[in-house]
């Protein structure tokens, strides 16, 4: 079995930002130069190289959201949360899920403590949040050394697919190859229509090169498995694989999501609240809105603790993060444009709006996040520009899942409809985005997919 990965090994210690500024852009609607980010992380491990450790699992209302929304794409996700309850246990197994299985909650930081306080007095209940980090004090517990978000654990105290060695090819006929720096362009097919081979492009040697496959299982992230699918027309597939029912890319769904800030006054030297934050992004949320009569349509989001990702920026501040699943309509979506990056690979183009309902619930979650850092005493409170219209590491919805080819692209068990050898088991099958972080139920749901191979 070979592991297809366009990104190269990453240093412990590195951060997202300087990591992927070596990678493409989107265009978006702000037009050119390219703006958007078409990547979750370009690196061996993906996004939980850098990801938050936050490890929420979903609810039976994520997996049938129409009750609540109503758009023109199917909703309601063709599984339910019984079938994903087992693999969502394994991974924590597998992961050290705090809070799950036995293992230790992570402690709450001097910020989560303000913020717990303030949540009860205003009648919200707090929540410590489950993290795939081993707590300060535990066997390669975490040391504190960073404020870690968008950062590649130095320990491996945070959770990864690297750190806890999920790649584990002892019970296989075979073993797992990864082979890293190389461009998946296209998937060819065969006279048959099943995919017979892919089309590559290493940068590093300019080389093009073509592997021949038995089987094809793409899980590149909702944005990239959508132009991979596009770009692989043919005879036997001339819209792109999948595509018949021109539904490929369309549904991209980001989440709707922003932060609060609240500026308090310059603590002492001495006050280990305000000052600067070592530890997790997030150690307590609250769910008190994921279901609620007062949000519009009832159903809302989280609002959690956000630390900024280095130390020194915390000091002085309080930040609040509220993130909600977003309507998935097929005007918004991905496509092909024109025109060519330097490698010959067209440029992927977001077209995207947010829809006034989901604005009205972002805005409901905004306000509650401000009436809670105003409680604790801001001086100041102050909310980030929304840039999820640009593209985040929350990618969904593009690859939809169903029985109907005519309005889903791939089946229950992320079989393409009409070709039994191409496979896709990532966040791009979600129907609706989901009202939490998707890390745990993309790796729960891609585990329940995976099985159904055997």
């Amino acid at each position: 079995m070979a592991v297809l990965e366009y990104g190269c090994l990453v240093s412990p210690g590195a951060l997202y930002g300087p990591h992927q500024a070596a990678y493409s852009k989107a265009l978006t609607s702000s037009g050119r130069p390219a703006d958007g980010n078409p990547w979750t992380a370009c690196c061996v491990g993906g996004g939980m190289q850098f990801y938050n450790a936050i490890t929420l699992r979903y609810r039976q209302a994520d997996l049938s959201a129409s009750q609540y929304l109503t758009t023109d794409l199917e909703i309601d996700w063709p599984v339910a949360l019984r079938d994903l309850e087992p693999h969502y246990s394994e991974i924590e197994h597998l992961l050290e899920i705090t809070g799950a299985n036995g293992f230790p909650t992570y402690p709450v930081s001097p910020r989560g403590v303000m913020l717990s306080t303030a949540m009860h007095e205003l009648g919200i209940k707090p929540r410590h949040i489950p993290l795939a980090i081993r707590p300060p004090g535990t066997c390669m517990g975490c040391t504190l050394c960073s404020a870690c978000d968008e950062l590649v654990c130095p320990t491996d105290a945070k959770a990864s697919v690297l750190a806890r060695s999920i790649l584990d090819d002892s019970a296989l006929p075979g073993s797992i190859s990864v082979l890293y720096g190389c461009f998946v362009n296209r998937i060819e097919l065969r006279n048959d229509g099943q995919a017979e081979a892919l089309e590559c492009y290493v940068p590093l040697s300019s080389e093009r090169i073509r592997i021949s496959v038995e089987r094809v299982i793409v899980c590149a992230n909702a944005i990239q498995t959508a132009a991979l699918m596009l770009r692989s027309k043919s005879e036997h597939a001339p819209k792109g694989i999948g595509n018949e029912s021109g539904l490929v890319g369309r549904g991209l769904s980001f989440k709707i999501s922003g932060y609060s800030v609240g500026y308090m006054e310059r603590p002492d030297h001495g006050s280990s609240v305000l000052a600067s934050h070592w530890g997790p992004h997030a150690t307590v949320y609250t769910d008190e809105f994921y279901e609620h009569c007062d949000v519009p349509h009832k159903f809302g989001g989280l609002i959690y603790e956000a630390n900024l990702p280095t130390p020194e920026e915390n000091v002085g501040l309080l930040r609040l993060h509220y993130m909600a699943g977003e309507e998935p309509w097929s005007h918004n979506r991905v496509v092909l444009d024109r025109a060519i990056d330097r490698y010959g690979v067209p440029y992927i183009r977001f077209e995207y709006k947010s829809s006034a309902n989901d604005r009205a619930r972002i805005g409901f979650l905004a306000d509650r996040a401000d009436d809670i850092l105003r409680h604790i005493g801001a001086l100041r409170i102050k909310r980030e520009p929304l840039a999820h219209s640009k593209g985040s590491s929350h990618l969904h919805g593009t690859m939809r899942a169903g029985q109907d080819p005519t309005t889903s692209v791939v089946d229950r068990l992320g079989s393409v409809h009409g070709f039994s050898n191409i496979h896709v088991m990532d966040g791009s099958v979600m129907n609706f985005a989901g009202n939490s972080n998707p890390t745990h139920t993309i790796m729960a749901n891609a585990r329940r997919m995976a099985l159904s191979l055997e």
